[in-house]
This record gives structure tokens, C-alpha cells and sequence, in this order.
């Protein structure tokens, strides 16, 4: 038998389920933590059936917290809360839940019960969703929002997972559908639907009045002017860290044990340690935030529930007594040892969070082992079962051990990815808002003044308004949208608006164009010597390859797939690849890497991977080394923690192709390194590396496949993807369970230091504080432990030692520092996930992505993620303040990309051009010049005039999308752009079914918007310059590049239906239809297109 350390582990799951199986009642288990609570609740779904089992989460915020409670968790309350299961069942919670105070009961008994033809009218149905606390939003995203669209009702009610789509026609419910948040298309039918409370808070006019003479009540000493909540509240707006005045919307509370009064309660351990420590929190919580006069708080006894009564109502639930497990292995491989040894006498069920591992698992142990969906499948003496992380376990009765791999490694993994598609990948500039700067490439810079419905010969149709210089004003049919585009000016430069009377525009206009045209030319000049530039064609044997894939240990997403798909087919090319590889960080950009190195390896050629810091160096390597642990092949690190003497050997042993990937850092541009061999150059963020590398790169350029990693591209970058000249990929789907950070701008204190920093070492994670002023970490060191003395901080930058640094860097990711002041070496790879809270100091002096990526450092668990953006005063320079504001309105997961775009229009041209063209730029904004550029390059390159003008259609009839169909300005703006840039007849036919599905059946007047570009795709490059049809005549005007074949058509036609058609000597094929009914002559246009067509 093998020597081992013994660890001692509670039974504490099967013992439940033993317990749950003799009662006659649900239970309820309350644990001491939430850590207790999750491991309980993954180990009960092992051995039960997953649907009899509930985990009530704690709200993670605390006492007195500034934040409020999260959406999800929110979600998974209401959902337990309003669940009618008719079978007993296990509930799991907490301590820290017995202190919170809830609605009473009937708070959640309001619930609505709808089916399918059900009578409702759209207008009562609103009534009942707004008397359930539910928002009015104009695409809903969360719980508890709703909005309207024609004869479409969207709700996102807690009762399910998906949000609801609920269709009613003449006042019937006529479809009940769920549909996807991110594409907001239907993707299930329902028979019927119910609706409960969707949030604590109805901020309507009776709550509002409710809460302000409740308010008023409790604090008679304090003025409500300078309460920031109470005036948020006041002005109907739900702020964040509402909680702290919960009581005071509520007739009357209950607490947890009132709210699931008819459960049988239970608990593990006595608890009582657990209560006092939360009491304490309160109280201490409470001491420190009292005298902020800005928020008067509620006293302790009045927020929570008091804990002599949850001291007494512990006491009284039954303690359960549970078996020891006496665990004696200290790694998995020790275990291995005793299974092939045979030493263990009871059948043993491996748990593995890692897919590819399951058969892996298996074959090490042959024919004793099998893979298993469910414990009762049991019929070997090994059993390797896919699972969630659970503690070592046993089933007594059966004799069954139960073990978790990755548990017992005391390693970390992630499970699956989110099945959420994040943002897609629009350019910025595409969008605008009332009030917004834009562009109308014939008339200059004005100002959007929103859509305005005007009537013309009795018919209706929607213009753009534009504000242009001296109040002039310009209406733009909205057929002519892509005319029309955002203008993000560069906060260095004054904007005057152009005059509709002036001709200086069409001056700036003619400038731009020559620039543009010798901008094209480059650009060309550069794609046609890549093209005649040779590299290797890196292909591998695709069994060895599906090996290597199949030892990823997640899932991968769909956008990894298609990145890796398109890399495989670069790469296989002997054109030099030249790919942007785009993705927040924690995305899966190192996997692509990694496997496109794999291609490069076993393709005989070697690798560089090229680190912007030495951290991401060492951290690049250490994952290498693990990936590629089962293959042949040689890795090695170049960076300043070398020796000089290691250095030359490894230098040497690359250059002799004894090293098969090399991860270094800029220090690879000032050795002797021997491209000749390299196959696949990898470039991770580089935005970090100066003029003198990016040439070199650039030199390397025309004869080695390159791929470039960034979160954030620089503008230069951007500008050769939007030319097309460097290939694009864009990984949009986070991690499982990610939730996008809160972020914020303050002016920085003392008591914004310490409450940030001690709420964050009070729910268990770790903060970094970014002060990029080496010479200024001292004083705020001495600063944090004075203000919070418990808080253990530290400190890391670039002048310490790479002992020094590594020393600190470890104690760090071992938990052992609560908060690490840094500089921005941190940006760069640095994977800490227990670090939940970013502080970043003098923030107005950090760049666009560099802020981003810092963000991008925390809130990589399933834990809320915080990042303050601190600044002296709230007086900093504009520029600062727009790339502040833009960092605060990109927090979503996913939005690097969307920040890159922005950072590309605040720097402005220079960026992008170099300074003597930026102005350029600024003069006609980036969309147009981008746009110009396009078609600049087409037309280069295929040595016409690539401009090809709209054909016109009119039928003097109302074409427009109607105010009551859909009502946001901003979604018909959308839809308009999105027909007008249809490029096929499947492509009009999804956006007309994605329209019908969103909003309802299609009225006539947007359905002849839709016919007229399904006319104008049909009539496209056939030389035809316009279709008018009035109720006497339909004339169709030709163009000079009018087809033979089309031309012989229409004459023929003329000539053999003298009486129906004829052609005139202006260049005009007239069909002599004299109808009324546009209808009716639409439809007879669309015969004679096909006729001729």
C-alpha cells in the first residue's frame, strides 16, 4: 500500500440523499458558504435525479454595498422562488440568506396565466406586465424588461430561461414563441406562458410616492437634496446599491425561513460561528459607511433580519450527522498507481470536467474501466463520468468511491463555453443617434436631427433630417441612406458644419478623393508584391492533427472553428498568410496560436512567438510546455531572465533546428536569430512593440506566414483590415458563465481606496491597483495600510529583480497578497483568477486599449467583476474624458473590437495615415474616406469606374416602415440600412422573415419598401437607370450600358405589342399600363421583369 498523507473529508452528499430519501417533506440544507453550498449542490446531482435539486445563490454584495445585486442571480431567485414543483425536493442555501429580508409571500403569488387564443389586447397585456414591475426597454436583454412592436410583445420574465415573444392579432394571442437575446429571433413555439414579478423593484408613481414618505419618515434629520439615490429614485431611475433602503418599498418583509416555510430544515455543521462572523460584517460595514451624508443608512436591525432569531432558528433545525471520508492521496497519479495496482477494494467512479479526457481515461485502464452518463450505470470497477467539481464522495450501501479528478490535482478548468453570441462585428460608424455628427457624402458635415414622416402627391415616406450651417436643412429620402454616415471627430479638431450653399465641401471632397486614389495605389503596390512573394505551404497529416485537437480540454467555440478553419487554409497557400487574429483576452486566442504552430511544427518548420513583456513570455511558455506536453516537440523561451550563457546556447540551438517553437520578447530583434527555417511568425499585441521592430516584422513579412493576436487592434492594423489587405478573424464568444465588468469613473480618495479594496478581500478575491509612477508606489502602500492595516499589499514593476518579481508574482497567484500595486506590466498576460477588482490610477493618462486590456485582467471567474477608472479631478483634458467615456461605454464581453474601431476615430487620421494626411480624414470623417478607399481599390483594380448608382423605383405609392410597427428611430434606421445594403434575393428574403418574426405581420406600406429592393436586385448591372410607374404609364429608363440581350428583348416586345409597350427616342421603354392600384401594377411590373429576365 502506498504511503500518503490522509485527508479527512465529510460524507456530507450522501448523507443528504440518504436523509431526503426516509423524509416525507422537501428539505432545505443550509450550509455555511457559498463555496459549501455549490459543492453540496454539484455532488447532490451525481447521485439524484438534477431536477429534484435547487441552489438558492447568495445576492454577492455586501452589507451596505454601493452595488446592487446582480441581474443572473436575480434571474435564478425569482426562478426558485416561483417554481410549483408538486414533488418533494431538496432546496441548498446559506447563512448569509437568513440575514436578508424579502417581499412577503404574496409579493410573489401576482402571476399571470396565459394560452394560445387566449382574447388579450396588446394595450391590456402591457398593463398587466408593468403592474408585475417589468421595464419598458426598445430590444430587452434582461429580466424583468419588456417592449412593444406593432402587434409583438417581447418579456423576459425570471420564470424562464429564454424571453417570450408573444404575437396577438385582433385582440387574440395568435403565436407564443421564445426567442435568442443576441440574434432576437424566435427559436421555439409555446402553447401557453405565464408571467410572475420580474423584479424587488417597481419604480412606479405609487412606489416612488411610497418610498420618498418612507424615506422622509425614517431620516427626519437628513436632506434628501444631497442623497443620490433618493433623487435617482425620485426621478425614476433605479440606481445602483438601491438594497441598502430595501424596507422602505415594502408594506412588510419576510425572511428566508418565512419565504420557504414549508420545508424540513437541515444543516451539516452548528453555524454559529458563521452567524456571528456575518452579524460582525453588518455592524462593521455599517460603522464605516455611516457617516457618508450623502447616504443615510438604515440601521442594522431594520435591513436585516436579526441574529437572535437566526441564532434561535438554527438552533432548532436538525444537525445531521454525517461519515468521514479518509482520503489518502495526494495527486491523481497516486491513485492511478493503486487502481492498476489493485489495491482498492471498492468500485470507483472518476469524475473529469474535461470531455477529451474521458476516453483518454479510459483506455489507461482497458477493459476495467467503462464511460458512464449516470451513477445507477455502474457495471465496472472503474466508471469514467463527465461532471461538474465535487469532493471526494461514497456511497456506503453500494461500496462506490467517487472522485474527481481535477479536484484532487488542484487544478483549474473551465467546463463549457456560454452558448452567447456576443456583439457582431459592425463598424462603429454605421450607427447614429439624434443629435450625432454625420457625413452626407453630396452636402457635407451636419447634424442628425432624427426621422420625420412627410407627405408628398398622397403618398407617406420617412426622411432623414440634417441640420447643416445657419440652420439650413436638408430632408433625405431614406432610399438614400448609405449616403449617409457617423462622424466621430477627432477631439483635437473644431467641427464647423458645412453649408448646403457653399461649395467648400465639394472642394474638401475633391481633395480627399486624390489622396484616396494615392492611398489605393499603395495599398495595391503592397498586395501585389505579397502576391508574388513565396512562402512555404504548411500542411500536416490531419490524424495527428485530430490528435492534438482532441487533447484540448474545453470546447471549443464556434468562432475558434472558423478562425481555425481559415488559418488551415492560409497556411496551406504558398502566399505569405498575413492574419489579425481579434478577441477579448480569455477568448481562446492562444488555442489558435497554439494549433497553427502545431501545422508549422509538423510541417517541418519552426516557430516564433514574439511577447510584448516578459511576464506573457513566461506565461506563454508554461502553457506551450503543458499543450504540447504528449507531442515531440522542443520548446524553449528567450527573455531578460536568461543567463547570457543561455542565451547563446538556446540562440544557438534554434539556429541549428533543435528548437522547434521559441517564445521570446523584443529581445529576439537583437540576437542573431536565424529566420531562414521559420515557417509561422505568432505577434502577440503589436501595438506594444516600437518602430524599429514593426520594421523588422514588416522585412519578415514577405516570405513568412504571420499571425497577429490583439484584443484591441491599433489603428494602422485596422486600416489594412478595413483595405483588405490583412486577412480577419474575430472571436466573439466568452468564456462560460463570464459577466461583463462594472465600470467606473471617479475622482480618487481615500475612502474610495478602502471601500473598493476591502469589499473585495471580504467576499474572498484579490485586487490589482495600477500606478504607473514607480516613484509614487511607496506612498500609496503606506496610504492602503494605513486606511485598511488587515489588507496585505505589495508591490511589482519592472525595475525589481526577476527574483524579486517572480517571488511576488507567486505569492500572489497563491492567494497569499490581497492587492498588488503594479504598473501596467500586468496588461500583458498576467492570469489571476481570483483577482475580481481593478483600481487604475491617474486612468486619463492610459490609451484606449491599454485600459481595456487592464480591465480585461479581472473578473475571470464566474464571480462580478469590478473596474475603476480613477482620476484627479473630474477637469481633464477632452481627450482623456472621450477615451474615459468610451472605456465605460464598452463594457460589455466581447467589445475590444468595438473599442479599436472607436480609438481609430478619437486619435483621429494621423493615426492611422501619418499626420500630413490625417486631415483628409478629419475633413470628410473616417466612414467616407473608408468607403472612397473601397471603391478606389475595386476600381484600380479592375480598371473601370467601380461606382454603380441605385436604379430608382417609384410606383407613387407610400413606402416607408411605419412608427407603430416599430417604433424606435434607431431600430428603423437600422432595418433601412440593412435593406439598403442587401446584396441578394435569399439575403431579402431572411431580413423580410427576420422582420415578420420580430415585429409582427408586415404592413403594406413596408412591403413595398421591401419590393422595391427586391426590383432594384433584380434589375442590378442590367443597364437600367430607373423604374417609374404612375397610374398611366410605367417607364423604364435605360441606361448607355444596357445589355444586347436585354435591349433585343425590349424591342422586340415594342415591336410585336405595339398597343402594351413601346420605346421613345429618349432612351425609354414605356409598358402603357393605366391602373390605379400600385398593387396591382407591381405585380405586373414583376411579370414583365420576369419576361425578361
Amino acid at each position: 500500500m502506498l504511503k500518503n498523507k490522509q485527508i479527512n473529508y465529510q460524507n456530507y452528499a450522501y448523507c443528504i440523499s440518504e436523509y431526503f430519501d426516509k423524509s416525507s417533506n422537501s428539505i432545505c440544507l443550509i450550509a455555511k458558504d457559498s463555496f459549501e453550498s455549490k459543492y453540496i449542490y454539484n455532488e447532490l446531482c451525481l447521485l439524484m435525479d438534477k431536477e429534484l435539486i435547487s441552489y438558492f445563490p447568495e445576492n454577492d454584495i455586501l452589507p451596505y454595498d454601493h452595488f446592487s445585486i446582480p441581474e443572473k442571480i436575480t434571474k435564478e431567485r425569482f426562478k426558485i422562488i416561483n417554481e410549483n414543483k408538486k414533488t418533494k425536493h431538496i432546496l441548498i442555501s446559506s447563512v448569509k440568506n437568513l440575514f436578508e429580508k424579502f417581499p412577503n409571500r404574496h409579493f410573489y403569488k401576482s402571476r399571470e396565466n396565459f394560452n394560445l387564443g387566449d382574447k388579450l389586447s396588446t394595450e391590456n397585456l402591457i398593463k398587466i406586465i408593468e403592474t408585475l414591475n417589468y421595464q419598458k426597454k426598445v430590444n430587452i436583454e434582461n429580466i424583468n424588461e419588456y417592449s412593444v412592436r406593432g402587434g409583438i410583445t417581447d418579456i423576459y420574465s425570471p420564470m424562464y430561461k429564454n424571453p417570450l415573444r408573444i404575437e396577438i392579432f385582433d385582440e387574440q394571442i395568435e403565436s407564443i414563441r421564445f426567442f435568442d437575446v443576441e440574434s432576437q429571433l424566435s427559436i421555439k413555439k409555446l402553447d401557453k406562458f405565464s408571467l410572475s414579478k420580474g423584479s424587488f423593484f417597481n419604480l412606479d408613481g405609487n412606489k416612488i410616492s411610497m418610498f420618498i414618505d418612507r424615506w422622509r419618515d425614517y431620516f427626519v434629520n437628513e436632506d434628501e437634496r444631497y442623497c443620490s439615490i433618493f433623487q435617482e429614485i425620485k426621478n425614476f431611475k433605479k440606481p445602483e446599491g438601491v438594497e441598502v433602503y430595501f424596507p422602505l418599498f415594502f408594506n412588510e418583509t419576510c425572511s428566508f425561513k418565512e419565504l420557504f416555510c414549508e420545508y424540513d430544515y437541515i444543516k451539516c455543521d452548528e453555524l454559529i460561528d458563521e452567524v456571528g462572523n456575518y452579524e460582525l460584517l453588518i455592524n462593521e460595514r455599517f460603522e464605516d459607511e455611516t457617516n457618508d451624508s450623502n447616504r443615510p443608512l438604515i440601521k442594522p436591525s431594520d435591513l436585516f433580519v436579526k441574529s437572535d432569531d437566526i441564532f434561535e432558528f438554527i438552533s432548532s433545525i436538525h444537525t445531521l450527522e454525517t461519515d468521514v471520508i479518509n482520503f489518502k492521496y495526494n495527486s491523481f497519479k497516486e491513485l492511478e498507481e493503486s487502481l492498476l495496482s489493485k489495491v482498492i477494494d471498492k468500485k470507483v467512479v472518476i469524475i473529469t470536467s474535461i470531455p477529451s479526457e474521458l476516453e483518454k481515461l479510459k483506455g489507461k485502464y482497458s477493459t476495467k474501466a467503462s464511460v458512464i452518463n449516470h451513477i445507477n450505470e455502474i457495471n465496472k470497477d472503474i466508471s469514467i463520468m463527465y461532471g461538474e467539481i465535487v469532493r471526494p464522495m461514497h456511497i456506503l450501501d453500494k461500496n462506490i468511491f467517487i472522485i474527481h479528478k481535477e479536484f484532487i490535482n488542484k487544478s483549474t478548468y473551465k467546463i463549457q463555453v456560454s452558448n452567447r453570441q456576443t456583439i457582431k462585428k459592425e463598424r462603429l460608424y454605421d450607427l447614429f443617434d439624434k443629435k450625432d455628427f454625420v457625413i452626407h457624402e453630396d452636402y457635407g458635415l451636419g447634424i442628425y436631427d432624427g426621422l420625420e414622416l412627410i407627405e408628398a402627391d398622397n403618398r407617406f415616406g420617412e426622411y432623414l433630417k440634417i441640420i447643416y450651417a445657419d440652420n439650413e436643412i436638408l430632408y433625405v429620402p431614406l432610399k438614400n441612406i448609405s449616403k449617409i454616415s457617423n462622424y466621430h471627430k477627432n477631439a483635437d479638431v473644431d467641427v464647423n458644419l458645412d453649408s448646403l450653399s457653399s461649395s467648400k465641401w465639394s472642394v474638401k471632397k475633391k481633395k480627399a478623393a486624390n489622396r484616396v486614389f494615392d492611398h489605393a495605389a499603395e495599398i495595391l503596390d503592397i498586395e501585389s508584391r505579397r502576391n508574388n512573394s513565396n512562402s512555404t505551404s504548411l500542411k500536416v497529416d490531419e490524424k495527428l492533427l485530430s490528435d492534438f485537437e482532441n487533447e484540448f480540454p474545453y470546447i471549443e467555440t464556434p468562432d475558434q472553428l472558423e478562425s481555425i478553419l481559415s488559418i488551415k487554409k492560409d497556411l496551406s497557400l504558398v502566399k505569405p498568410m498575413n492574419r489579425v487574429l481579434c478577441g477579448d483576452v480569455g477568448f481562446g486566442k492562444t488555442e489558435v496560436a497554439m494549433r497553427s504552430a502545431f501545422i508549422s511544427v509538423f510541417s517541418d518548420k519552426q516557430v516564433i512567438v514574439i511577447t510584448p513583456s516578459t511576464i506573457l513570455c513566461e506565461q506563454h511558455y508554461n502553457s506551450f510546455l503543458k499543450r504540447f506536453e504528449n507531442f515531440p516537440v522542443s520548446i524553449q523561451k528567450l527573455n531578460r531572465f536568461n543567463t547570457k550563457k543561455t542565451k547563446d546556447k538556446i540562440i544557438e540551438e534554434f539556429n541549428s533546428k533543435k528548437i522547434d517553437i521559441l517564445i521570446t520578447t523584443h529581445i529576439v530583434f537583437n540576437n542573431n536569430i536565424n529566420f531562414g527555417n521559420t515557417g509561422l511568425l505568432v505577434i502577440d499585441e503589436e501595438h506594444k512593440f516600437g518602430i524599429k521592430q514593426k520594421n523588422f516584422i514588416k522585412d519578415k513579412q514577405s516570405n513568412i506566414h504571420i499571425l497577429y493576436l490583439s484584443a484591441t487592434p491599433i489603428p494602422r492594423t485596422m486600416n489594412l483590415v478595413f483595405s483588405g489587405l490583412k486577412e480577419f478573424s474575430f472571436l466573439q464568444t466568452p468564456p462560460a458563465n463570464r459577466v461583463s465588468i462594472k465600470s467606473f469613473l471617479k475622482v480618487q480618495t481615500s475612502q474610495l481606496l478602502k471601500e473598493a479594496l476591502s469589499r473585495e478581500k471580504i467576499r474572498g478575491g484579490q485586487c490589482f491597483i495600477v500606478q504607473n509612477d514607480i516613484n509614487k508606489m511607496e506612498a500609496l502602500k503606506k496610504e492602503i495600510d494605513y486606511i485598511l492595516p488587515n489588507f496585505n499589499v505589495a508591490i511589482a514593476h519592472g525595475r525589481l529583480s526577476k527574483v524579486e518579481i517572480r517571488k511576488v508574482m507567486n505569492e500572489f497567484k497563491n492567494g497569499k497578497i490581497d492587492g498588488l500595486i503594479c504598473t501596467t506590466i500586468i496588461e500583458m498576460g498576467l492570469d489571476i483568477s481570483n483577482a475580481n477588482t481593478m483600481i487604475i490610477i491617474n486612468s486619463h493618462n492610459f490609451g484606449l486599449s491599454q485600459l481595456h486590456q487592464l480591465r480585461g485582467r479581472v473578473g475571470r471567474s464566474q464571480k462580478q467583476g469590478y473596474c475603476y477608472f480613477l482620476i484627479p479631478t473630474m477637469d481633464i483634458p477632452k481627450l482623456s474624458r472621450n477615451r474615459l467615456d468610451s472605456i465605460i461605454r464598452h463594457s460589455n464581453l466581447g467589445e475590444g473590437f468595438m473599442i479599436a474601431q472607436e480609438d481609430l476615430e478619437i486619435r483621429g487620421g494621423g493615426e492611422m495615415l501619418g499626420d500630413k494626411q490625417s486631415g483628409h480624414i478629419d475633413n470628410i470623417g473616417m466612414s467616407l474616406y473608408l468607403s472612397m478607399l473601397k471603391d478606389a481599390i475595386k476600381s484600380q483594380k479592375e480598371g473601370v469606374d467601380n461606382i454603380n448608382l441605385d436604379i430608382e423605383i417609384n410606383f407613387y405609392d407610400s413606402a416607408y416602415i411605419n412608427e407603430n410597427y416599430l417604433p424606435s428611430p434607431i431600430e428603423r434606421l437600422k432595418i433601412y440600412k440593412k435593406i439598403n445594403n442587401v446584396e441578394s434575393h435569399d439575403d431579402l428574403k431572411i431580413l423580410s422573415s427576420n422582420l415578420e418574426d420580430r415585429c409582427g405581420k408586415i404592413p403594406k406600406e413596408t412591403l413595398n419598401l421591401i419590393d422595391n429592393k427586391k426590383i432594384n436586385l433584380r434589375m442590378a448591372k442590367k443597364g437600367i437607370k430607373s423604374i417609374k410607374s404612375n397610374q398611366k404609364n410605367t417607364n423604364i429608363e435605360l441606361t448607355n450600358n444596357i445589355s444586347d440581350l436585354l435591349l433585343n428583348k425590349l424591342i422586340n416586345l415594342a415591336s410585336k405589342y405595339p398597343e402594351k409597350y413601346q420605346i421613345d427616342s429618349s432612351h425609354k421603354f414605356i409598358y402603357k399600363l393605366n391602373e390605379l392600384d400600385s398593387n396591382i401594377r407591381r405585380k405586373n411590373v414583376n411579370l414583365l421583369l420576369d419576361e425578361l429576365l
